[in-house]
């Protein structure tokens, strides 16, 4: 019998459906209809998770989806994702229909999604419909459990790292209520695994979900959906006798409404809320320094769609407001006490969208073609307002040019008008959110992509090979550091630079999708460049997360019925900084000179990760298992930030610059028990 394909959870290597996965082909045994990664669409259900490799001793969403091409290797420590060059903040991320502004516990070991809680996830990289907006990059659309089981239903995951639980309970025959939480213990470990004692991290986290269904019948379902999560995060460091404390959180709420309309038409209505808020502190000889800041969303999305004699026509409104308080500094006992009066935007963004789908050639080739239409009013505190507007069309065309050969083109333009800014280039809470306003305008980005699809023969093998380029305008950069945010004149709008961007690339995968030994390989070659007229003489230069090569190896066997291995090895690219070259001491200070921007690089990141799973004989409906997990298994000395030191010798009156990786740790094993009933 053949295994399961570790996307898609099926026993079968082909049905009859496409499922419309980036990595699975699915078809009948003769003609086997294409959707895939070209088009930029990877779905990944709950039991696809469940047979991929455990990353210490759970499945998690994002580090899953980092193992796909055109999806940066991220390092340790660092919370976001990036996709095909595009930054963390230019991702739209959407639990159940509300924004999440920062998805990811601990600084990226762990995604703040419960994959128990999840019925599915989209990733839609290219050919993004014009549903879909208010950012630069992908999106992916995440949404919680809707099935009503018929009887009570529950799984609990105890491990050493972390430990999660979900309940689900029917409410009769029609509606059903889920709950699940979740908690770490990783900072007792962490801490005693600490490749150096001069650098000490202590981390926690919690989180919880609970969504409640209601089906009155077949073509309609009503979801309120809810999720609140919180970070904390304390580091040590000896040499400099500091102390720094980082919390961050996020809260989210949705309320929709989904209609079949009785197979004619489909309509959607959701409203949401959404709520982030990061605080980073530190503390050193008496004088302490907060940065707190915060980000609100509350809106609206509508939708309706129609079936026509050829093809479908679909339209819908959005509205959101927008509640910003970017960061500034609360400081104690450096001038006294220093309370700046902080700066809050309130900003309106809102418009509408159309797109249509059609065979344009029965059967060989067809069109998406869409339009939105946003705007972003900031009312004035004085003054008159700020408006902005932009029309946003979207256009992908697909080509089937052979039974299993697909080939797909898109072009779209994006606009952005809440943007991230980034501080410390590891995804710390220090980074911050800024709205568009008389300062800051909209970043607005053009994307081509192109590529091409093949199975071969019956399925069981499939590659894929896409080129993507992206124009960016707007972009931010902070030219500022952190004795400018103790300064008692310390004005963010004045470090905040405006500049061009471009990203662009190559990205390849193989895979093999049944058989005792399944799995795949992606390898992106990637380019991100940024340019600002002040920086460099305009001159452009690697973006923090430019990282030439990724490559991911993911393999997974089962050489008895009861017992899954699996194995993942990954490979990127140094990270840029920017090296200091020079140090002169004037008076008692010292004061550095730096090389090119971004123009020195990180070690290359590499680590392997083994995981094995045994489950024991299933008694009734309850299911048992246990998994062994061992993270970075050849205990590879991955830094999360370059320490750069100055050595003075007082014999030869010489100075010296050398520096030094700072990791958390080297191996990571974790132990974990599977209940599932």
């Amino acid at each position: 019998m053949a295994a399961a394909c570790p996307l898609c959870g099926s026993a079968q290597a082909l049905k009859e459906e496409s499922i419309d996965t980036a990595a699975v082909v699915t078809a009948a045994s003769g003609h086997k209809p294409i959707a895939g990664l070209l088009k930029g669409e990877l779905s990944i259900s709950p039991e696809g998770l469940g047979n991929l490799p455990k990353f210490m001793g759970a499945n998690d969403l994002f580090k899953t989806l980092q193992l796909m091409p055109g999806i940066q290797v991220s390092g340790e420590a660092d919370a976001g994702i990036y996709i095909r060059g595009n930054d963390s903040g230019h991702n739209l991320v959407l639990l159940d229909g509300a924004p999440i502004y920062s998805p990811s516990h601990l600084m990226g070991f762990y995604s703040i999604f419960n994959g128990d809680h999840l019925a599915g996830a989209d990733l839609y990289k290219s050919g993004i419909s014009p549903e879909f907006g208010g950012r630069l990059g992908p999106v992916i659309d995440i949404s919680s459990r809707t099935d009503i089981p018929e009887t009570v239903t529950g799984s609990l995951n105890v491990g050493l790292i972390s430990s999660q639980g979900t309940v689900g309970v029917p409410l009769g025959k029609k509606s059903a209520v889920y709950v699940s939480g979740r908690g770490t213990y990783m900072g007792y470990i962490i801490s005693r695994l600490s490749v150096s004692g001069q650098f000490t991290p202590d981390y926690g986290f919690q989180d919880y979900n609970a969504t409640w269904t209601y089906c009155p019948d077949e073509d309609n379902n009503i979801r309120l959906s809810m999720y609140y999560g919180k970070d904390r995060a304390d580091f040590s460091y000896l040499s400099y006798q500091a102390r720094a404390k980082m919390a961050w959180s996020n809260a989210a709420a949705s309320l929709s409404w989904d209609s079949g309309l009785n197979g004619r038409a489909d309509m959607r209505h959701a409203i949401f809320f959404s709520r982030n808020g990061n605080d980073f502190g530190i503390r050193q000889a008496g004088a302490s320094m907060s940065l707190p800041s915060h980000l609100m969303d509350l809106g609206y999305r509508g939708s309706v769609g129609m079936n026509l004699p050829y093809g479908k026509l679909s339209a819908g409104i959005f509205y959101t407001f927008h509640d910003v308080a970017v960061q500034y500094p609360v400081i104690e006992n450096l001038y006294g006490r220093d309370a700046p009066e902080v700066p809050e935007y309130r900003t309106h963004e809102f418009g509408a969208f159309a797109g249509y789908s059609a065979d344009i050639v029965p059967g060989a080739v067809s069109a998406d073609i869409g339009l939105r239409y946003s705007f972003c009013l900031q009312p004035p505190a004085s003054g008159a307002p700020v408006f902005y507007s932009c029309p946003e069309p979207r256009v992908s065309l697909s080509w089937d040019a052979a039974p299993n050969l697909r080939v797909i083109t898109s072009y779209s333009l994006q606009s952005q008008y809440v943007n991230q800014v980034a501080v410390s280039g590891i995804g710390l809470p220090v980074d911050f959110w800024m709205p568009a306003s008389s300062q800051v305008r909209p970043q607005t980005a053009h994307s081509v992509t192109a590529g091409i699809f093949h199975a071969p023969g019956d399925g069981m093998f499939e590659y894929s090979a896409e080129l993507y380029y992206k124009k960016l305008s707007g972009q931010l950069e902070f030219d500022g550091n952190f004795f400018d945010m103790v300064n008692r004149e310390y004005i963010v709008g004045d470090h905040l630079l405006a500049g061009t961007g471009q990203n662009y690339g190559a990205e390849f995968m193989f895979k093999k999708n049944y058989g005792r030994v399944t799995g795949w390989v992606s390898y992106t070659l990637g380019w991100a460049t940024r340019s600002f007229p002040e920086i460099a003489g305009g001159r452009p230069f690697p973006s923090k997360h430019d990282r030439r090569h990724n490559l991911s190896v993911v393999a997974t066997y089962s050489p008895v019925s009861r017992l899954e291995l699996s194995a993942v090895f990954v490979y990127a690219s140094g990270q840029p900084f920017t090296m200091p070259v020079s140090v002169y001491i004037v008076g008692e200070n010292v004061l550095s000179e730096y090389g090119d921007r971004n123009g020195s690089r990180m070690p290359d990141y590499h680590r392997l990760d083994l995981s094995a799973t045994w489950h024991l004989r299933q008694k009734g409906r309850c299911r048992h298992s246990f998994n062994l997990s061992l993270y970075n298994v050849y205990a590879r000395s991955n830094p999360i930030f370059m320490d750069v030191k100055v050595n003075y010798d007082e014999h030869d009156n010489t100075v010296e610059i050398s520096q030094e990786g700072i990791s958390f740790y080297r191996l990571l094993p974790s132990l974990g028990y599977v209940f599932k009933f």
